[in-house]
């Protein structure tokens, strides 16, 4: 019951800390899929489940400038590194945001990497012309985009009853203080 009180009384931090989980969540999927590829490629295994196959897409695009192979490794390894530095953030971001300033410097670290990444890979598909895969970058960095205004527009008491701030006893957090409440008329002064 405490939990669904907590997710009700501030919906507007729920929904801030679903965008810092949904970026968790995504960067730990594509650094482990990457991370396998690349075992894969240098491993010279044959595993088709969660590998990403961008060692060979890579290549593909790269072929034409006869660098050597292992430069395709090395493009997906320092993908795997990127992303799982991401991936860290957004999870150290998501441990530490309970709202009003807590852990807002984590959540802003995680979203400037979001987009530092996906403008990192467009710019790095410029420079291989490789303009059909560019879109999807692009996407990803629409979402970063959409994800840091998230964070910076919605008030952490969005959608409580009246947008008031949780009262004492209701508070969403232990880290929140809960705001001075009148308990009725005070005592008349003894002087």
């Amino acid at each position: 019951m405490l939990a669904m009180s907590r997710a009700v009384t501030r919906p507007g931090l729920r929904v801030k800390q679903l965008v810092l989980g949904i970026g968790a969540v995504y960067f730990t999927f594509v650094s482990v899929t990457n991370a396998v590829n690349f075992v894969v490629s240098v491993g010279g295994y044959h595993w088709a489940f969660l590998n990403s196959g961008n060692v060979s897409y890579i290549a593909s695009i790269t072929k034409v400038y006869a660098w050597p192979t292992w430069f395709d490794k090395a493009a997906v390894l320092a993908a795997v590194v990127v992303e799982a530095i991401g991936a860290f953030l957004f999870w150290n971001a998501l441990r530490k945001f309970r709202g009003r300033g807590s852990g807002a410097r984590d959540a802003w670290i995680a979203l400037g990497w979001n987009i530092a990444v996906w403008l990192g890979f467009i710019a790095g598909t410029e420079f291989f012309l490789a303009y059909t895969s560019e879109g999807p970058f692009r996407e990803l960095l629409a979402i970063s985009l959409l994800m840091a205004v998230v964070i910076a527009v919605i008030p952490d008491d969005a959608g409580s009853p009246a947008g008031l701030p949780p009262r004492a006893g209701e508070v969403a957090d232990a880290d929140d203080k809960a705001l001075p409440r009148a308990r009725g008329p005070r005592p008349p002064s003894a002087s």
